[in-house]
């Protein structure tokens, strides 16, 4: 049997959370057959709070680019940021004109004044707690990584280098994501494979966006979306269609397990 790792948005859900229908039966399929599925997302498990993805058979998620790993609701692994690293985050944001959301696995903090950004809304619909506004005081809060939101007057660039020195930084689409070094979907991954004793080249990773190319790379087979940038696409085995168009069917018929 296989062990199979989607990423969340753009791969299993779209930007209004919607999964397709066609998704969900070749999971339910899949899962039938025999084979492990997990999550594998940027997001950490505080900002997870999507209908219809609880009816699907997943086994396992990878959260928060690796920090936070669980498996039929066991805590495999969990790795916290320090209040070092927390200020670190938050004084690059005030110098360079981020909005930072530091994310947690029960909840996501956020700058009152950025709450009610129109870019916001959706978002915060999302998280499983109403969002924190404690970034005062990180000795008394639990993150397990940040995404940095680039506002008009940001210097995302010189914010960017700075940050590297300290975290992976994961610049994408108007944001950064901001990893504790060592941490990826891959180290992820690696370590539910071996609480598994499975072998990678019995995993398939499937992905559409930056932060999905550490996981695109380690696991035994890799499958990028079709909407996916042209550097996913180059480092994935091959490429499906986008999820608007039966992208994880197609991928699973293709490689015959449904």
């Amino acid at each position: 049997m296989s062990v199979f790792f989607f990423d969340l948005d753009g791969t299993l859900w779209d930007e209004n959370g919607i999964i397709p229908e066609s998704t969900k039966k070749s999971l339910k399929l899949l899962h039938k057959a025999g084979h492990t599925l997990c999550i594998c997302t940027g997001r950490t498990r505080g900002f997870l709070n999507v209908p219809g993805l609880a009816e699907l058979p997943f086994d396992g998620c990878v959260y928060g680019c690796g920090t936070h790993i669980v498996y039929k609701d066991r805590d495999l692994f969990n790795t916290f940021l320090t209040p070092e690293e927390i200020f670190c985050i938050t004084t690059g944001c005030k110098t360079f004109k981020l909005e930072p959301i530091l994310e947690g696995p029960e909840y996501m903090y956020i700058n009152p004044s950025f709450r009610q950004a129109p870019e916001m809304q959706k978002a915060i619909c999302q998280y499983r707690n109403p969002p924190q506004s404690a970034m005062d005081e990180p000795s008394a809060i639990h993150i397990q990584k940040a995404t940095c939101i680039y506002t008009a007057a940001s210097d995302a660039v010189q914010f960017n280098r700075e940050l590297a020195a300290h975290f992976t930084v994961i610049a994408r689409n108007g944001l950064s994501e901001i990893v504790p070094k060592s941490y990826s979907k891959a180290s992820g991954i690696r370590c539910l494979l071996d609480f598994l004793h499975m072998d990678k080249s019995s995993s398939y990773a499937f992905g559409d966006s930056e932060n999905d190319l550490p996981m695109l790379s380690y696991a035994g087979h890799s499958i990028a979306m079709g909407s996916s940038p042209d550097s996913v696409k180059q480092a994935a085995e091959f490429v499906t269609s986008d999820i608007h168009s039966d992208g994880i069917y197609n991928a699973l018929r293709k490689l015959q397990f449904i």
